[in-house]
């Protein structure tokens, strides 16, 4: 494949295909807790592999779903974890994860039929932006940090909004942009994501809320950041000796190119305190509901 002719969602899916696998592994205890996101840390969280797990929780908690029978929504579900788990936890939903990655669809599926004993959750190779399912069909959704990845904000919303069942909640939660950014930041912004795969950019987060207003009520923000901090600066450290590694492989290789090298994905976490101390950008937890 040609890496310079691929359009945005290829080369998402390049990515997720060929760079995320090995970090993930190592340092994230990938296959142990199948999470690809933040941990979330609070009291009873003793370790870092609990704080995976945790957001898992969390996840669960801003859905309310607890003994009922629904039918969830894990939008850009990478390998599945946050669906099996809360698959385990509530059994009587059914949750339904889709990615743009065949890779992950059959590795969730594999993780799938390994772990989820009450076989409540099912995979599919699907786009969130434009989604084969009917209207009025799930009556929760979550995007785990997963939005960013959307090419149009509003539009994930309004899609989120025609197949959510009335009643049903929509959880995002991630990064967003909470204030302007300068042409320094933006660089650090647009390296960051170019780093993690992704060809657009966090949502900036009043104009995400506006979104939802247009569409659900009873919008609610939960400001997180000091929640992830812990798991932000584990990966910052990590990040260190991979800076290094590919300094000098550009300075040695004139034929190097960074974005293909999935040390730069490791890398790119060190640029994560510049966002959070320049004030440029949070950690979120939002809800909202549709009437």
């Amino acid at each position: 494949m040609n890496v310079h002719k691929m359009d945005a969602k290829e080369m998402i899916i390049y990515w997720y295909e060929r760079h995320w696998e090995a970090g993930f592994v190592k340092w994230w205890k990938g296959y142990e807790t199948l999470a690809l996101h933040d941990g979330y840390h609070e009291k009873g969280a003793r370790s870092f592999e609990e704080a995976l797990l945790n957001m898992n929780d969390f996840v669960g908690r801003l859905l309310q779903i607890e003994d009922k029978k629904a039918i969830i929504l894990d939008a850009g579900c990478g390998i599945g974890g946050t669906s099996i788990y809360l698959g385990n936890k509530y059994p009587k939903a059914k949750f339904i994860g889709i990615t743009l990655s065949k890779k992950q669809v059959k590795l969730a599926r594999k993780f799938a039929d390994e772990r989820n004993f009450n076989k409540n959750t099912e995979f599919y190779l699907m786009d969130y932006m434009e989604t084969s399912f009917p209207s009025n069909y799930f009556d929760g959704v979550f995007a785990l940090e997963s939005i960013s990845y959307a090419p149009n904000k509003k539009d994930f919303i309004k899609e989120m909004h025609r197949i959510l069942k009335p009643g049903g909640r929509i959880i995002i939660i991630g990064p967003a942009i909470k204030k302007r950014l300068n042409d320094f930041m933006k660089k650090v912004h647009l390296w960051y994501n170019i780093g993690r795969g992704n060809p657009y950019s966090f949502p900036v987060l009043n104009d995400l809320i506006e979104y939802l207003k247009g569409y659900f009520s009873n919008v609610i923000v939960r400001d997180i950041s000091r929640n992830i901090v812990w798991s932000e600066a584990r990966a910052t450290l990590i990040a260190i000796p991979y800076v290094v590694i590919i300094t000098l492989k550009k300075f040695f290789s004139k034929n190097y190119k960074i974005w293909k090298d999935p040390h730069f994905y490791l890398a790119v976490a060190i640029l994560t305190p510049i966002m959070a101390i320049s004030g440029t950008a949070g950690y979120y937890a939002i809800t909202a509901d549709k009437e």
